[in-house]
């Protein structure tokens, strides 16, 4: 073993280097000498360290002492990538360096530089434990005498800008640090920070950032705190997995020499370390907080945006495939008509069709709601008294499968005898048009039980199918264009479009939801951003979107796979609104838990409910508070928390889908005997109860969205076991 000698390694002191140095034995493991930069990242005094063994006093962590000892063990000249090791104070600090062997191995000399200590990341207070961490990295940059670190520089300026174009408001996004850019993506899970990633990457392709580097790519690598992390450990997970994905991304497996080899190795070099360059500590505070992100930059280039088609009028030209005709023939036959299709597909345009090209007064078509009868009585009054006054009229039943089954008998008598009902002397019906909507087949609602067969049958002769929007694809985009004139003109806005990853994802998306659904979605879209044009990421929607910007290409199925898709679709049982409502609250529990998150479920359950029945009576707060089961004055009460917190629900990727289900299924349900909101919260509740049992009575509580008090009033309330 070598003697300690202070003044054995003098020309490498602290004043002519940053770099910690320590003079290890090899065979030993102990510490010869280091100097005083070495002491100063450890929080040690020299003497304390010399004669230590390494692997004591450079506490390493996430395994980075085992890659140490190993590079140590083989004795070969090693750079070392960034990794985190703990100080005598217990802080956390990133370092790199290299591990350069002497005297024929006999002892190694480890060059460790500090790249940011964990009080530099936490004091900018921008990374949580619901945040998403994501570096953002561009590799395979040709540096010659015409490209360099200035060059690098003005290229990821560029890019940031083209990131403002489309990160979320709440997002945040810091400056470049060297051929790097962190992002944070807020409340939102690793599958959506994934779609999300693929969004930007797909927009800064379609950019071409600079031709002066057509080989130039983007990678993300993303990070999520996990449980005791920090935002250091975050930060450099994050950056391990950029750096992976920049190394995974070749395919070729031999390869000839080139001309620009060299300048791509110069570039490797000098970006090797990822995110932790010299700039790092420079950029952190310009990490903005939500909101904040897209003021302080205008884009230096209008974004790509496909302009809108303004001023669509009527049913944007939409035969739904043949619906339209058929509603057009069947105006002139004095006969019952269903008409067929899920929520939001525009049945109520086919009946208007019917009523209009049969010449009838636009102010003689009459829709009667069936999912507003809350009794036989009610629903039995309200027919007989359109029936009696319908000379001229079409009388356009909605839902009627929703109404007490001897309310649907008694109107099937009617229609197929074509007497009035409880009339003396009997009274042939008037000259009337009879339509009915249906979200189903008659079969099938039939089989379900809420549709009797009479009533089935006496709309059975000649029903018309109106398609959902996805078996319309040429439909799609004209919707679009038309809701999002729309709704930017109610909001004083003059919206320019949707950019070409906007549409694709429009166009892939089944929307099960229909027009209703979309409307929806471009609305949400709309609070989420103040520029004029949409994106992904404002919509949501990121089925088809591919980092290099390509179309979407299907993968073929085989035949067999084919069938028994197809086989599988023609199941019997289709489950109801309320089952698939019910699965989408487990689900969102589910993913709340995994990701180790608290929101307040119960409350966003409320308070969709609430909107969604605003929604259905237009406004009309004592029909809601009807619907609802409470009093006029507590909805009213509601309202102002209700939309406080608004943009946390629509900022959450995990509430999207029950959030949409929770609409459905309120704008198609019937009056119910019980509260709407009571049924969901039991629902909900049995959830927590059942996939909580590692989750404290406080944190249930917080998830439902209530004191203490009012979770353990509501768990008994709901018999659900503790």
């Amino acid at each position: 073993m070598h003697e300690p000698k202070s003044d054995k390694h003098g020309v490498l002191n602290a004043r002519e280097t940053e770099a910690a140095i320590f003079f290890v034995d090899a065979e030993s493991g102990v510490i010869d000498d280091c100097n005083d930069a070495a002491a100063d990242l450890l929080g040690a005094g020299r003497p304390a360290l010399r004669g230590a063994l390494w692997s004591a006093v450079i506490c390493c962590e996430g395994g980075a002492d085992s890659a140490l000892m190993l590079a140590m063990t083989a004795r070969v000249r090693t750079a070392l990538p960034p990794f985190l090791i703990r100080r005598v104070d217990g802080g956390q600090v990133a370092v790199a360096g290299m591990l350069v062997p002497r005297g024929r191995g006999v002892a190694v000399d480890l060059f460790l530089w500090q790249l940011l200590d964990e009080g530099e990341l936490d004091s900018s207070g921008y990374f949580g434990a619901a945040d998403i961490v994501a570096v953002l990295g561009v590799d395979l940059l040709r540096y010659d005498q015409h490209w360099g670190t200035a060059e690098t520089a003005q290229l990821m300026t560029g890019i940031r800008t083209g990131l403002l174009d489309i990160v979320r408001t709440r997002d945040a996004v810091a400056g470049p640090s060297g051929s790097t850019i962190i992002i944070i993506l807020r409340d939102v899970d690793l599958d959506g920070a994934r779609d999300i990633s693929r969004a930007l990457l797909s927009h800064l392709h379609r950019l071409q950032t600079d031709p002066a580097q057509p080989t130039a790519r983007i990678c993300v690598g993303l990070a999520q705190m996990a449980s005791g992390g920090t935002a250091l450990s975050t930060l450099l997970a994050a950056n391990n997995a950029l750096l992976q994905a920049q190394l995974g991304g070749g395919e070729q497996r031999v390869r000839a020499a080139a001309d620009d080899d060299e300048k791509l190795s110069t570039g490797r070099a000098l970006c090797s370390n990822g995110v932790f360059c010299d700039s790092l500590a420079t950029v952190l505070p310009g990490l903005q907080a939500s909101g904040e992100a897209a003021e302080i930059s205008t884009p230096a280039q209008e974004p790509l945006v496909t302009p809108i088609e303004k001023g669509i009028e009527g049913y944007v030209g939409d035969n739904m495939e043949g619906a339209v005709d058929q509603a057009i023939f069947l105006s002139s036959l004095d006969m019952p008509v269903a008409i067929i299709g899920p929520v939001g597909t525009g049945k109520m345009y086919i009946a208007k069709i019917i009523h209009d090209e049969s010449g009838g007064a636009p102010d003689m078509l009459i829709a009667i709601d069936c999912r507003e009868f809350r009794s036989r009585s009610e629903a039995n009054a309200r027919i007989a008294e359109e029936l009696a006054a319908g000379e001229g009229k079409t009388l356009v039943f909605k839902s009627p499968h929703l109404m007490n089954s001897e309310s649907q008998l008694k109107l099937a008598r009617q229609i197929s005898s074509r007497t009035l009902a409880d009339v003396s002397p009997a009274q042939y019906l008037p000259r009337v048009k009879l339509v009915a909507l249906f979200p189903d087949s008659l079969e099938q609602l039939t089989r379900q039980g809420g549709l009797t067969a009479p009533l089935a049958s006496a709309f059975a002769g000649y029903p018309i199918h109106v398609p959902p929007i996805r078996d319309r694809k040429q439909a799609v985009l004209r919707w679009a264009h038309k809701i999002l004139d729309q709704e930017g003109s109610v909001r004083g806005r003059d919206m320019k479009g949707l950019t070409p990853d906007a549409e694709q994802a429009m166009l892939l998306y089944d929307w099960p939801g229909n027009i209703s659904e979309m409307r929806e979605c471009i609305v949400s879209a709309l609070e989420k951003t103040e520029k004029d044009w949409l994106t992904p990421v404002d919509l949501g929607l990121f089925k088809g979107i591919t980092p290099d910007g390509a179309p979407y290409l299907p993968e073929p199925k085989p035949f067999l796979t084919m069938v028994e898709t197809n086989a599988a679709a023609d199941d019997d049982y289709v489950p109801s609104a309320l089952e698939t409502l019910d699965v989408a609250l487990g689900e969102a529990v589910h993913n709340l838990l995994t990701a180790n998150l608290i929101r307040p479920l119960g409350a966003w359950t409320e308070d969709e409910v609430v909107l969604a029945a605003l929604d259905r009576y237009r406004d009309d707060i004592p029909r809601a508070a009807e619907f609802l089961h409470t009093r006029p004055r507590n909805v009213s009460r509601w309202l102002p928390k209700i939309r406080s917190r608004g943009e946390e629900r629509s900022a959450s990727s995990l509430w999207q889908t029950p959030r949409r289900l929770l609409r459905e299924w309120v704008r198609e349900s019937p009056h119910l005997p019980g509260s709407p909101l009571e049924l969901l919260q039991d629902l909900l509740i049995a959830h927590v109860i059942k996939q909580g049992d590692g989750v404290s009575a406080a944190n249930r509580a917080a998830i439902m969205g209530v004191s203490m008090p009012t979770y353990l009033k509501r768990l008994r309330e709901s018999k659900q076991p503790e």
